[in-house]
């Protein structure tokens, strides 16, 4: 049997380890894609919020943040890696800026559509490369991309940026809630650099865990 070739990255450039590169990025989601509703969509920030209450922004309310732009990569756990996309929107941060955390919060569960939810650490959602990502190379997402928002955090592993993005919940340290791929033996960072892929690779994992097939 053929070994499948896949292409070399431009020069110049390298891949996290065990990743190969694409040209552009694959179409990838669990499940269906959602219908665009914009006159009902809403974006949720709750949980552990400082004020102790759960705040909502709607489409408007997301564009009136300042609009930004962002070459970054993408590295899907399944190891293909696409590079140099130019994504824009709006910094993450600013949302954080507006409905801040506990003190006491480190952790965070971004949840999107259809019940879909990814951990995240507190500290790679507030990094000034995180995007509430609106378009890509110019041109609006669209559904199959994640549309109207999807999360992008370029050092982790794809599955830790939801397409159809709806918030965020801040986890106080008991709070022990886990994201769709976490639950199913994924790894609660997800750094691609790392090859973060899988929870038996947590220092403090659970001995019984085996590694689930990539989807």
């Amino acid at each position: 049997m053929s070994t499948p070739h896949h292409p070399d990255p431009p020069l110049e450039r390298s891949l996290p380890p065990g990743q190969y590169w694409r040209p552009e990025p694959l179409v990838m989601h669990y499940g269906r894609v959602p219908k665009p509703r914009p006159e009902r969509w809403t974006f949720t920030v709750g949980g552990a919020t400082a004020s102790g209450t759960e705040q909502t922004f709607d489409l408007d309310a997301i564009r009136g943040l300042e609009f930004v732009e962002e070459l970054a990569d993408m590295h899907c756990a399944t190891r293909w890696s696409a590079l140099d996309l130019r994504w824009s929107g709006y910094r993450a941060a600013e949302l954080l800026e507006l409905a801040p955390p506990d003190p006491r919060v480190r952790e965070v569960l971004v949840f999107a559509e259809y019940g879909y939810a990814a951990n995240l650490s507190l500290d790679d959602l507030v990094s000034p490369r995180s995007l509430l990502a609106t378009h890509l190379d110019g041109e609006e997402l669209t559904a199959e991309r994640g549309a109207p928002l999807r999360l992008v955090v370029p050092h982790l592993y794809t599955w830790k940026g939801p397409k159809w993005v709806r918030g965020w919940n801040y986890l106080l340290p008991d709070d022990g809630d886990l994201g769709f791929w976490e639950e199913r033996g994924y790894h609660a960072h997800g750094d691609a650099w790392r090859q973060e892929r899988y929870a038996y690779q947590s220092e403090d994992a659970r001995d019984e865990v085996t590694p689930p097939s990539a989807r």
